[in-house]
This record gives C-alpha cells, sequence and structure tokens, in this order.
C-alpha cells in the first residue's frame, strides 16, 4: 500500500470519483473509488484504507450508514463527509456521529487536498500515540534495571507521567508532572495524598490498584483552569500489579476547538437555513400565483436578493477566515498608495450610502507608502467602512481619516450610528459575536468582519482601538509600525 496514504472515495457521480481521484493521485496517495454503500463496504473489507471521503446520499446504504459501520468495525479509518447544501443538516448530523471532518458540493481541489490532507496527519497522529504508548509500557517493565534511562526519557516528553508502586506510593515522576500538579521536591515514596493532593487523580489510580488487574483507566479533568486527559494504566510483571503509570495529557486546545466547531456548525446551520427559509417563502409566494400584485412581487424579489446578499457575505466572510487559517497562504506585500485605494473603495460605497442619506467625508495626509498585501488593506477597510455605514443613522454621516500619529500610521473611520453598549465592546472582535438589541435586529452581517479585521492588523504587527458611545457613534483607529512597513517610491 502506498506509504503516503490511502483513500476510498465513495460517491454515485462518476465525475466527483474520478475528479477527487485524478487530484488525489497528484498528491502521490494510492486512490480507488465506488460507487454506492455496499461496494465501499466490499472494498475496505478487502484493503487497508487510511481515510474515506463518504457522500451521505448513497443508493443501496446510505452513507451515514456506512460511517456507522466505519465507526463500529474499522475505527482506525478517518471518515469525511462529502455533502451538498441541501443536506447540510445531514453533514452536522454525521459529524457528530463520528465523522472527523465535511467539504461542501462544488469544492476545489485546493479545498480536497487540504481536508484530506488533515485527515491523514490525524490517522499519523493516533497511530503515532498508540506507538508511544506501546513503547512506554514496554519500558516501564524494565523499570527497575533502567531507571536512570526511563527517567531521562520521560523527561523529555510534554506529558505528565506520574508511576506509583502496589501501596500507592509516588515513585517516579517527569518535569511535566511536577509543573502540572505542582509537585513538591521531596514528594518520593510517599502516599499519593501527601504527594499529589489532587482527589480526582487519587481516586482513580487508588481504583485501578484496588482491582489488582491489568487494565486502563481514562477521564478528562480541570487542573489550574486547563483541560487534561488522564489515563492510568496497571503496571504487570509476571501476571502481578507492581503499580500503576498515569499520564496527563494538555487537551486544553482540543477541547476549545471541539467548542469552536460545534458553535460554529450551529451558527452556520442557523445563518443558512434562516435567510433561505425567507427566500424560498418569497418564491412560493411568486410561483404559486398568491402574490399578483406587480409591486408587492418586486417588494419580495428586493428582499429575496438582500437575504442572498446576506448569504453571499457570510460566505465571502468565511472564505476570508479560512484563508488565514492556511499556513500556506502567500502575502504579496507591495507599495500600496492607501490614499488613493480608500478613494477608490468610498466611491463603491456611494451608492449604499446614499440609500440612508449618509455623507462620507475623507481627510487624507500625505503619507509614506505602505508595504502591505492589497486585499488585506481592502478587507480592513471595508468591513470598517460598511460598519460605519450599516450601523449609522438616517442622515448621519462617516468621517475617514488617515495621518501619521507618532512612529505609527493611522487609518480612523468615524461614525455618527447608534453606538456599541459597554457590555459588547469587549467581545466585537469575537468571531460570529454580533451585539443583539432592537436596534441591530433587523441589519444583515456575519459576526465575522471586525474579526478578520483584527488578525490581518495583529499579522502587521498593528493594533485596533474602538471608542464608542450608545447613541453618538463609534470611532475605530486602526494603527501600523510606520518603521516596519514604510516605503520610499
Amino acid at each position: 500500500m502506498n506509504k503516503k496514504g490511502s483513500v476510498l472515495v465513495v460517491d454515485d457521480e462518476v465525475s466527483i470519483c474520478e475528479g477527487c481521484k485524478k487530484i488525489l493521485l497528484k498528491e502521490g496517495l494510492y486512490v480507488d473509488t465506488a460507487k454506492d454503500g455496499l461496494e465501499a463496504k466490499e472494498k475496505i473489507r478487502r484493503e487497508k484504507f487510511d481515510l474515506v471521503l463518504v457522500d451521505l446520499k448513497l443508493p443501496q446504504l446510505s452513507g451515514e450508514d456506512l460511517l456507522h459501520w466505519l465507526h463500529s468495525s474499522n475505527p482506525d479509518i478517518v471518515p469525511v463527509v462529502i455533502t451538498g447544501y441541501p443536506s447540510f443538516d445531514g453533514a452536522v448530523t454525521a459529524v457528530k456521529e463520528g465523522a472527523y471532518d465535511y467539504i461542501p458540493k462544488p469544492f476545489t481541489s485546493g479545498e480536497l487536498r487540504r481536508v484530506v490532507r488533515r485527515g491523514l496527519e490525524r490517522k499519523w497522529l493516533i497511530q503515532e500515540m498508540r506507538r508511544l504508548r506501546e513503547e512506554q509500557e514496554k519500558n516501564l517493565k524494565l523499570l527497575s534495571q533502567e531507571r536512570t534511562k526511563l527517567k531521562s526519557v520521560i523527561n523529555s516528553m510534554t506529558d505528565g507521567v506520574l508511576v506509583v508502586n502496589r501501596l500507592g506510593e509516588l515513585v517516579l515522576y517527569n518535569c511535566a508532572a511536577r509543573q502540572i500538579l505542582n509537585l513538591e521536591e521531596r514528594c518520593l515514596n510517599r502516599p499519593l495524598k501527601e504527594a499529589v493532593g489532587n482527589d480526582l487523580l487519587i481516586g482513580m489510580i487508588n481504583s485501578l490498584l484496588a482491582k489488582q488487574k491489568k487494565m486502563t483507566l481514562s477521564q478528562e479533568m480541570d487542573i489550574d483552569d486547563k483541560n487534561y486527559l488522564v489515563n492510568v494504566a496497571a503496571v504487570v510483571d509476571d501476571g502481578k500489579l507492581i503499580g500503576a503509570v498515569a499520564s496527563l495529557k494538555d487537551i486544553t486546545r482540543l477541547r476549545r476547538f471541539s467548542e469552536t466547531k460545534l458553535a460554529f456548525l450551529s451558527m452556520v446551520s442557523h445563518e443558512i437555513r434562516s435567510p433561505l427559509g425567507v427566500i424560498e417563502g418569497y418564491l412560493d409566494l411568486i410561483l404559486k400565483g398568491i402574490v399578483k400584485d406587480e409591486q408587492q412581487i418586486k417588494d419580495m424579489m428586493k428582499k429575496a436578493k438582500e437575504r442572498a446578499q446576506t448569504l453571499r457575505q457570510l460566505v465571502d466572510d468565511l472564505l476570508s477566515l479560512a484563508r488565514m487559517e492556511s499556513e500556506r497562504v502567500k502575502k504579496e506585500l507591495v507599495p500600496l498608495d492607501l490614499r488613493k485605494i480608500i478613494s477608490e473603495m468610498v466611491d463603491l460605497y456611494q451608492d449604499k450610502a446614499e440609500e440612508k442619506n449618509i455623507k462620507i467625508n475623507i481627510n487624507l495626509e500625505k503619507i509614506p507608502a505602505i508595504l502591505m498585501d492589497r486585499n488585506d488593506f481592502i478587507l480592513v477597510f471595508t468591513n470598517l467602512l460598511d460598519n460605519a455605514i450599516k450601523y449609522n443613522v438616517k442622515g448621519g454621516s462617516v468621517n475617514i481619516y488617515i495621518k501619521k500619529e507618532g512612529p505609527d500610521l493611522c487609518l480612523r473611520v468615524e461614525d455618527t450610528g447608534i453606538g456599541i453598549p459597554p457590555e459588547s465592546r469587549e467581545r466585537i472582535f469575537d468571531e460570529f459575536y454580533r451585539v443583539k438589541n432592537e436596534k441591530t435586529r433587523r441589519i444583515p452581517g456575519t459576526g465575522l468582519g471586525l474579526s478578520i479585521v483584527q488578525r490581518i492588523v495583529k499579522a502587521y504587527q498593528g493594533r485596533i482601538k474602538v471608542d464608542s458611545s450608545e447613541g453618538r457613534g463609534s470611532v475605530f483607529s486602526v494603527y501600523l509600525p510606520l518603521e516596519n512597513f514604510a516605503v520610499e517610491v
């Protein structure tokens, strides 16, 4: 089998199977295809696959049933769901039932490669963790003969490791365990209750020692605001229990990622279904002839278009966020005339401002050219300008300044809008967060714009400041260090 990995593509659309196969073969992977769930099961029984791409809508055996079978009979295979927008709820369910990831149709070759690459990396990580665990158990059998060597090995591990004898006394620990549990220097050969001081961990170890047989216990626990996966395994020699080893793995980032992923799925599901439901409702009324008045039809089509624009903005923001998360994104740093770009962007937003009778004032000082990616600056400025218009009042104004302030270049966007409540000012840069009150209820948005702005500004070693008062407007100031980015042209 291919050392780089093997992939099975399961889809009843021949074009999808062949397209995926062609793309993944170029990555050096072994690729096979199946047109339905039953054929996929037969191939998985005959061959060893690392990753399976599964369409949810399959003949004879559904994708969800195939996922359930994989989870119970082939847990080492990494499943990835191929789905279309109409089956989004099914994709969410599949992810919750064990699918590692999903990729919506239509997808690009780059998106496919990234998802497959992440899935295979997860497979290799699981195998490596299993190998390390087996190696650790082997080393423990030689504890009495090679204690010095073993201590050197476990001290190089980032996971915390504790070893206790059959009497429940601490006989070995590594540096990571000492830091995690705040162990004292003179805690060796003392009972766990005196040495460790963590009741949950002590309970797990004592419970295992009391059973007097080879087994492993696992539990997640919180220690000093961090999440750890704790595994306690029996140490057996010649069939006799001689002690136990406990490992503490920091899974704080993994837990937060999992929570963020669930929040993301929930948010996207709601943000997509809500406007789609409205669009579908308007179209049904028109197509069924319930509404015949031309003006009413025109109003409904206008509202449907506004909802479609909200969906497009969500997709654009998610793509921008995904590009920032990718480690392989290349930025094209070129000298930019920011005054020219600002003027161009303001012209594009004039129509939107005129709909609310908002006047845009520009005050741009002469500044040096800035070495920056053009798309990055446009994203920063247009997000701030768009918010200044959306959250403004009718007949209000937007003031745009660009000037030098000390060692920094300052881009400032002021509006005379509704302002930001005090309790929301600390959260407006969080992903998917939106101020929710009566004034913002009808204002469309994704909750990603300011998060994208902050990410870009930080990438250029800059900072962003917000001043706002309810009912009096908001001021967003972006500062970029001139010493790093100013250039002569």
